[in-house]
């Protein structure tokens, strides 16, 4: 999920992910994910943000929120992130840097993108190989829309009806079968990134390095594709590609 300029966002729906600097585990236990939950919630009223859905790992975060004001999501991130990194660096007893980046995002621009983007937060620790269950991490929001605990704003903000959970199930239940049909898996992201960014073709595609920039960081991502497993799908050669990441740091 390359950044994107915040001048150009046009959606009030965004995917946003934070890393530990060099992929470091800085949320490597329970009281670390739990501090950084009550960050995401406190402050999001603060700046009347909508957390709509989360995923806190080892090493990465994953949040989906709604806004009135992308500024706000600046203040949000950064209020989150700075004071995550004093208390982790105090507890670490070390200095310095605590995540990679100021955080990456994406937006979400219709509502088939939006619950592949729920559903995709939701099963991390599944992908992961931490859980069976999605029910069973502690540290995503997925219990909190089976148990109800989701605000009605959110609920609404989501599903545009009050009787969302089977709607809700059924996204991940889809989800589900498109990852564990692995092999076919590639070709259902390409097909949603060609419908989602008007393309027919590849072709198309590869004729526009940021579009193709994606695509690439989406079969990284979500299929976990090597480069060279890229190289032979999408027919590009591997000079082409090795520069296309190294010069944007995919």
């Amino acid at each position: 999920m390359p950044k994107l300029n915040r001048k150009y966002y046009n959606s009030s729906f965004l995917h946003i992910m934070v890393q530990g600097i060099n992929k470091e585990e800085i949320f490597k236990n329970s009281i670390y994910k739990n501090l950084y939950k009550k960050l995401l919630k406190q402050n999001s009223k603060q700046y009347n943000l909508n957390l709509l859905a989360y995923a806190i790992m080892d090493n990465h975060t994953h949040i989906l929120i709604f806004h009135n004001n992308i500024k706000n999501v600046s203040k949000y991130m950064y209020q989150i992130n700075k004071e995550y990194a004093q208390i982790y660096n105090k507890y670490e007893e070390r200095v310095g840097y605590v995540f990679r980046d100021r955080y990456k995002c994406e937006q979400i621009t219709d509502r088939k993108y939006l619950y592949n983007a729920l559903a995709y937060i939701h099963f991390n620790p599944y992908r992961a190989g931490i859980v069976k269950k999605l029910s069973s991490y502690k540290y995503s929001s997925y219990k909190e829309f089976i148990l109800g605990d989701v605000s009605r704003e959110n609920i609404l903000l989501i599903f545009d009806e009050d009787n969302y959970k089977q709607i809700f199930i059924d996204i991940h239940k889809r989800y589900f079968k498109r990852i564990t049909n692995y092999n076919e898996f590639y070709k259902v992201i390409i097909e949603e990134f060609l419908e989602e960014n008007k393309f027919k073709t590849l072709e198309d595609i590869k004729k526009n390095n940021n579009k193709l920039l994606k695509l690439i960081e989406k079969l990284k991502i979500e299929c976990k594709m090597t480069n060279s497993e890229i190289c032979k799908i999408l027919k590009l050669g591997k000079n082409r590609i090795t520069n296309l990441i190294k010069s944007n740091k995919v």
